[in-house]
């Protein structure tokens, strides 16, 4: 008989939860309301660009729809896939765009694939968000209102098609652009959806959850992500749909709140070569966007850049050149240091074994670094939230301040107190890090330890500099 876990609390005891969650409109009310508020922010934001004269960045923060998209939301993202795991999916609209062209692509006939290999390890989500980095470098695409709508227009149409085309939920599996973010930080989620007991799942003949005949009703279906609730030991790719908790006849699935990184989950020994990649290219673009705080670490870390600009009289390409140093070359540079450490420490036989085995320790120090910068943003951004919604196109306020600065917002938090949680964020990342590390590779995990304080005590020194 299994051991009741007493490590949890099943958040479907609390009666104003578990209604939620069993309401035949969730989560399906939130994405359509969110799909609204999506449409909205593109009709606000076409064809539109930053009046002459203003600086794009100070435009950006009084538009509210790029502080919204990219001052709020993309942050909240962040926070919100570290602490409690894939909850965004829960209400993303795109699910919802997904989920009803899929049903419409069944009704008229089209016949519908099943994602290969490829699609489903991550390599078009790797080319796709590294593409959006680059587009933010090169052309300011967080800065621009109209190519911010030309971004969610895209979204959505990358739903809406591959719902046509592919089926069991293709978008959210092989096509979302933050579908690896998600995946590499959300594996320590506080949120989870789990059995009670393996025992009752080993014993229920009908299997409601993976069931065949369930697999396309609108509500209570089956796993619509070819999941086996019955075994899932990891967040990796549940969506907290919560469609395996409404189907569930005995009652044994459960929304679970843990504490982080959960000892009670399985650990994958290396990284797939899309998501090792995506690691390392995100380590580089997160050191950039701490480096962005401060003018000094910011000189220091784009020097080659500025260097070879000195050098080259072409205009328009320092954006991309920074691009292809923050997302390419410094990553090479950074993990072939961690990775000789590792191997100088006994801990790999080969550079790419090293990176392969330290990923997923490695990329918990980066979400502590990405959530210290989206606080940073969040709290130079967040002010201007009021000036947005009574202007929402931002020309009249960002004209005002640029003539009169003492109208700039202050910052929701003072700086010294943004650098105070970003350096405890890093400090409990050192920690879940190193035990990471131990539960994955028992024998060598040690070997890892210099290279998770090596990029800790990076990301610290950037911190200490935003003062």
């Amino acid at each position: 008989m299994q051991t009741p876990n007493h490590q949890h609390f099943n958040l479907l005891e609390l009666k104003p939860i578990r209604a939620l969650v069993l309401w035949s409109g969730f989560p399906y009310i939130f994405q359509a309301l969110l799909l609204l508020l999506f449409i909205a922010l593109i009709a606000l934001s076409w064809n539109d660009f930053a009046p002459q004269s203003v600086n794009d960045k100070l435009y950006a923060k009084t538009h509210l729809v790029n502080l919204t998209v990219w001052g709020i939301w993309w942050p909240l993202m962040v926070w919100l896939a570290v602490l409690f795991g894939r909850i965004w999916c829960t209400v993303c609209p795109l699910e919802l765009v997904n989920n009803l062209s899929e049903r419409l692509g069944r009704r008229i006939g089209i016949h519908q694939r099943k994602l290969g290999k490829w699609l489903v390890s991550g390599v078009f989500i790797l080319i796709f968000y590294a593409t959006i980095q680059m587009l933010i470098a090169g052309m300011h695409l967080h800065r621009v209102p109209a190519y911010t709508s030309i971004f969610l227009i895209f979204m959505i149409a990358t739903a809406f098609i591959t719902g046509l085309l592919f089926e069991n939920r293709a978008y959210c599996r092989g096509f979302c652009a933050v579908g690896l973010l998600l995946k590499a930080y959300g594996r320590g989620g506080m949120v989870a959806v789990r059995p009670e007991s393996s025992d009752v799942c080993h014993d229920c003949g009908e299997k409601w959850c993976i069931k065949h005949e369930y697999k396309h009703k609108l509500d209570a279906r089956s796993c619509p992500t070819l999941l086996e609730p019955t075994t899932l030991d990891n967040n990796r790719d549940c969506l907290v749909c919560t469609q395996c908790i409404k189907a569930c006849q005995p009652n044994n699935m459960q929304l679970q709140l843990r504490a982080p990184y959960s000892s009670q989950d399985g650990r994958e020994s290396e990284a797939s070569w899309p998501m090792l990649l995506f690691i390392m290219l995100l380590s580089g673009f997160v050191t950039l966007e701490l480096c962005t705080e401060s003018p000094v670490a910011k000189s220091i870390f784009l020097w080659p850049v500025d260097t070879l600009m000195s050098q080259i009289s072409i205009a328009g390409i320092g954006g991309w050149l920074e691009g292809i140093w923050a997302l390419i070359i410094f990553p090479l540079l950074l993990w072939s240091l961690l990775g000789g450490i590792n191997m100088l420490m006994k801990g790999a036989s080969s550079m790419t074994d090293a990176w392969r085995n330290m990923a997923f320790s490695i990329v918990i120090i980066i979400a502590a670094g990405h959530m210290s910068k989206g606080l940073a943003k969040f709290t130079s951004w967040g002010g201007f939230f009021p000036d947005a919604l009574r202007d929402p196109s931002g020309r009249e306020t960002v004209q005002a301040m640029t003539a009169n600065p003492n109208l700039l917002p202050a910052p929701l938090l003072a700086f010294p107190t943004v650098t105070t949680i970003a350096l405890g964020l890093v400090g409990i990342a050192i920690f879940y890090a190193v035990r990471e590390a131990r539960l994955a590779h028992v024998d060598t995990y040690k070997a890892q330890i210099p290279s998770i304080g090596l990029l800790a005590g990076l990301f610290s020194i950037i911190i200490l500099s935003w003062f």
